[in-house]
């Protein structure tokens, strides 16, 4: 007799006999009757052994939480008294004619019922995997890897592999790197994405690829961020962005019609970056509540409220948001806690017809007669820092307000983006990254004003979460090249980083285009967690550490004499 799995057993007729294997979750002894369930990765059911065999009654009396067994009996209907309509299959039982513990479980690590911290549910991974919502997620992201694939590959996309080991070209994330035993002296840089490699096989002639790529990013983490994780990388030849944003667009479609049930509309709403900015204050706005940012500057121009007009005065702005019902000091509150630490200060003001409620001096407020009932939050500054901050405090707003529904699926397409930005120490840097197209067409434009040129960049926004960016690639070695000076780098620095690619682009690339969609963010979203660790089967740590394991972990005495020598030749060279 076959195996089943336990949620297969409500399709099985009563009176068959089927055998099935799992965990016990409990034991329940009434002296003549042992009740006990257990538990596959498909359901959980309640089998049950009496007198009838004193033997196997007794065994099953010792059975401990998580010890793995094998049943072999028959399906029974649990008499009307003792349905369960709560409970999976609680219609049905199992009455036990063979069992079999297949391996004791020690008793476990921690209260599975209970607290236990973040830490110690990593260390024991497995367990907690087990009893929590760990294996529907993963479950949910299985299915969701399939429906990509098969939609892909319906619209003609090859799935290829990349490598992981490569070559460290500076100027993207920061690259974790591998010291090559065989050279001492030279290290593989693991790949922070296959951008490079994907471009490359659009010169091959491939025209659709798409890969399930791990990446590596040697950065600081946070919820939404692990140094390594999962993209759906996808790349095609001779397409517009519309090609790409038809692509996606009939993608999540797809995808949150099987996964979730859920008609997504399309097209998907467009807004510049620059609209998105002023705004929502953010590059990945969520259009689940219509809370927008508006310019107050002329308002406060003669207004008796110093510290705005001091600012207007100076070059600055006042922007803000508005709310057409009153709240109350609670909201304040919400605020002053969102706004902690940014540096920058915001005016509260909410009037009814009870007068006013406000954070600032109320005797001077009272005259502005231009505020209408409702609440506002103002902000004065720089233009460029008030909006973001006002970007925080529109969804802490939002969330006070009860407005982001989490069974409302809002996408949009931010475009535009600017080509470059200027970096910390205070040299250009790629806003996206440098194989970007530029919305120009001439080399001397660029050149000319850099920090004006914008890119043919895209990213999909979901709910207030960037779920993928892409854009048109640079197809032409000579403006390729252009765009690396720009960036600082020497005629040398180019051929020794990228002249094997700038090569390759010089012999028949084609124009070409994709995107990168993380997959682990998706699949966040899609079960409804909020971090990434929810949807990942062995995630690490903030601080990149992995406590099952012990990784990152000191190299053996063996290891450290076999890579000594490499790292001393670098030291020698002055690497």
């Amino acid at each position: 007799m076959n195996r089943i799995y336990i949620g297969d057993v409500k399709n099985v007729k009563l009176d068959s006999v089927v055998e099935l294997c799992g965990w016990v979750q409990y034991v329940r002894d009434f002296g003549k009757v042992v009740f006990f369930v257990i538990k596959d990765r498909t359901g959980i059911i309640q089998c049950y052994t009496s007198t009838q065999s004193e033997e196997l009654l007794e065994l099953v009396k010792k059975l401990s939480i998580d010890d793995v067994v094998r049943v072999r009996g028959t399906v029974k209907r649990r008499p009307e008294d003792q349905i369960n309509p709560n409970m999976e299959n609680g219609d049905i039982e199992i009455e036990v004619e063979d069992f079999e513990v297949l391996n004791p479980c020690a008793p476990l690590p921690y209260d599975v019922n209970g607290e236990p911290s973040e830490f110690t549910k990593l260390k024991y991974r497995y367990v907690d995997i087990r009893h929590g919502e760990l294996l529907a997620n993963l479950k949910t992201r299985s299915v969701v890897s399939s429906v990509i694939r098969n939609y892909l590959s319906r619209k003609g996309f090859w799935e290829i592999e990349t490598p992981y080991l490569t070559k460290y070209t500076p100027g993207g994330a920061r690259n974790f790197v591998v010291p090559v035993r065989q050279q001492p002296g030279y290290f593989y840089a693991l790949a922070e994405s296959p951008q490079i490699f994907k471009q490359m096989l659009m010169i091959s002639g491939v025209d659709r690829y798409f890969q399930f790529a791990r990446c590596f990013r040697d950065e600081d983490l946070r919820a939404d961020r692990q140094p390594e994780f999962t993209q759906v990388d996808i790349e095609a030849s001779f397409v517009t962005e519309e090609d790409i944003y038809d692509l996606v667009e009939g993608m999540m479609q797809e995808l949150f019609r099987e996964v979730l049930g859920v008609q997504v509309e399309t097209p998907f709403p467009r807004m510049t970056y620059d609209e998105a900015m002023s705004l929502y204050g953010s590059d990945k706005p969520d259009l689940r509540f219509q809370m927008t940012i508006d310019d107050y500057t002329n308002s406060f121009s003669t207004s008796k409220f110093n510290a705005f007009r001091n600012v207007i005065e100076r070059g600055g702005v006042v922007k803000g948001l508005y709310w057409n019902k009153p709240l109350d000091r609670s909201a304040l509150k919400v605020l002053d806690q969102a706004a902690s630490g940014s540096g920058n200060k915001f005016l509260f003001v909410s009037k009814s017809a009870n007068g006013l409620l406000t954070n600032g001096p109320k005797s001077v407020l009272t005259e502005e007669t231009w505020l209408e009932d409702g609440t506002y939050v103002f902000a004065a500054g720089d233009e460029w820092d008030v909006l973001p901050f006002l970007g925080e405090l529109r969804l802490a707003l939002g969330e006070y307000l009860g407005l982001l529904d989490d069974n409302e699926y809002k996408f949009v397409w931010v475009t535009s983006r600017p080509m470059f930005e200027i970096a910390e120490d205070g040299s250009l840097q790629a806003a996206h990254h440098p194989f970007t197209m530029p919305d120009v067409t001439s080399i001397d434009e660029i050149r000319k004003d850099p920090l004006k040129v914008r890119a043919r960049a895209y990213d999909i926004v979901l709910n207030g979460v960037e779920i993928g960016g892409g854009s048109i690639r640079i197809h032409k070695a000579d403006l390729q090249r252009v765009v690396f000076e720009i960036l600082g780098l020497s005629s040398e620095q180019i051929e020794e980083r990228f002249g094997f690619f700038l090569d390759a682009l010089s012999c028949g690339a084609p124009p070409h285009g994709g995107i990168a969609l993380g997959f682990d963010r998706l699949v966040m979203l899609l079960c409804g967690a909020d971090s990434l660790r929810q949807v990942i089967a062995f995630p690490k740590t903030k601080s990149g550490t992995c406590p099952l394991t012990g990784a990152p972990a000191r190299l053996f005495a063996s290891q450290r004499q076999e890579l000594l020598p490499i790292f001393k030749q670098v030291v020698e060279e002055g690497g």
